[in-house]
């Protein structure tokens, strides 16, 4: 093994050990060092048991690791940098601190959670050792949203829609409100799989039902809407599918419009169709057919409690002679 001096100027020492690295060791200049943490995620990421995972967990994944990660400050450097095995608790306790600062309870919760998957799976492979350092952090739960729409503010999301001449998002509104699927799933809509009656969520990839003429609301609002492209949610301008920024960018501009509050965002209306449904009387079989939940557990996650529910309860109690 040759040893080479690499100078006192750090920047230049930096560049020359990756054209060695490249050179002798076959890492590509823009490849992160065998063994550091930015390592571990890329090698993850392109694993067979990330690529089993639904579409959108993956890409979930990649930005919580090549973005909201890797680029953690910890002392001197960034926590892509460091080596893997050298990562302790007490490193992922002040990362989540970090997280939390700067992007929210909700993303600093999701991260953690990331890197815990991470590091189990990096042990089982040798990669670290077992002792997990996001294990066993008692982080909180997100505070849960208990928001839910009126038909009143659906009405006027869609009327401020027509008004902009954007009648595709007040149609996607109408759609998450009815059939409480999720926004992916409302954009990742086809006329195909409406004329069938049957979809794949994206997230889980359950199958789920579509009559549309058990609401003949938006059975109207369908029937009035020219299938210019494979997917029911079109831009109008350029008549193509919709990405997701976009969508919760123009969304969030007729929902201003309709004075809609900001409190109030367009995942509401998927629990507030669930609630309804729930506070309608149906069983947990009837509810996944909209929501897609196999057990009672996910279903409360997104069925706000609801005063109709407490009195439904009491009927129920009263019937069986406990009541007055």
């Amino acid at each position: 093994m040759k040893t080479v001096a690499l100078g006192a100027d750090q920047a230049n020492a930096w560049g020359y050990a990756r054209k060695l690295n490249k050179e002798n060791l076959s890492i590509g200049i823009d490849q992160a060092p065998v063994g550091t943490v930015r390592w571990m995620i890329d090698s993850f990421l392109d694993s067979e048991r990330c690529k089993g995972l639904a579409e959108v967990t993956q890409r979930d994944y990649r930005w919580l690791g090549r973005q909201v990660l890797s680029d953690i400050p910890v002392g001197p450097n960034i926590l892509g940098s460091l080596p893997a095995s050298a990562i302790k608790p007490r490193h992922a306790d002040f990362i989540y601190t970090i997280i939390r600062d700067e992007r929210g309870d909700a993303t600093a919760h999701y991260a953690c959670r990331f890197a815990r998957r991470l590091w189990h799976w990096a042990a089982r492979r040798e990669i670290v050792s077992p002792v997990n350092p996001w294990a066993g952090m008692e982080l909180k739960s997100p505070k849960a949203r208990t928001a839910l729409w009126t038909r009143e503010q659906v009405v006027a999301v869609v009327s401020a829609a027509e008004e902009l001449g954007r009648p595709s998002l007040g149609l996607a509104t109408l759609l998450a409100y009815w059939l409480g699927h999720r926004q992916g799933d409302v954009l990742n809509l086809t006329w195909t799989a409406l004329d069938s009656g049957v979809i794949e969520t994206r997230k889980t990839g359950r199958v789920l039902p579509i009559d549309v003429s058990a609401y003949p609301r938006l059975e109207a609002a369908l029937a009035g809407t020219n299938r210019t492209s494979t997917h029911v949610i079109t831009h109008e301008r350029t008549l193509k599918p919709y990405n997701k920024y976009t969508f919760g960018h123009q969304w969030r501009e007729v929902a201003n419009r309709a004075l809609i509050p900001k409190s109030l965002q367009f995942r509401d209306l998927r629990a507030t169709a669930i609630t309804e449904l729930a506070d309608g009387g149906a069983d947990i079989i009837e509810l996944s057919t909209h929501s897609g939940h196999d057990t009672v557990a996910m279903a409360r996650r997104y069925a706000r409690r609801t005063p109709e529910q407490f009195r439904r309860a009491a009927d129920k109690r009263s019937k069986d002679g406990n009541g007055e």
